[in-house]
C-alpha cells in the first residue's frame, strides 16, 4: 500500500480521496477507493504547513465547474463487426442511458 502522508521537517503532504455521489452523499479514505455507477472519486492533495496546526481552525473549499454531459457517438455496428473479427463470434450489443 502506498504511503498517504509524507511528513517533512516544515510541512506535511497528505494524499486521500473524496467519494461524491449523486443523491448528496459524501465519503473519505485515504486509499483508492471503488465507485458506484452514480459516484464520483477524486484523488486529493495537501500540503499544510506544520504551523498551520497552531491554528485553531482551517477551512477550504473545493469547485469544479460543470463540464456538461458529454456526447459519445458509438457506432454499434462498428463495434459489433470489430468483436466478431476478434472472438469469432456475434454479439448482441445496445448502448442505453444510464437511469437519471
Amino acid at each position: 500500500m502506498a504511503r498517504q502522508s509524507i511528513i517533512r521537517s516544515d510541512s506535511i503532504d497528505y494524499s486521500f480521496w473524496l467519494i461524491f455521489s449523486a443523491d448528496g452523499q459524501m465519503r473519505f479514505t485515504r486509499g483508492e477507493p471503488t465507485a458506484n455507477r452514480g459516484e464520483r472519486k477524486m484523488k486529493c492533495s495537501a500540503v499544510l504547513p506544520k504551523s498551520l496546526f497552531k491554528t485553531p481552525e482551517l477551512k477550504a473549499t473545493i469547485s469544479v465547474g460543470d463540464v456538461g454531459a458529454h456526447t459519445f457517438n458509438i457506432d454499434v455496428n462498428a463495434v459489433s463487426e470489430a468483436l466478431r473479427a476478434t472472438i469469432g463470434c456475434d454479439i448482441d450489443l445496445r448502448v442505453e442511458r444510464p437511469d437519471e
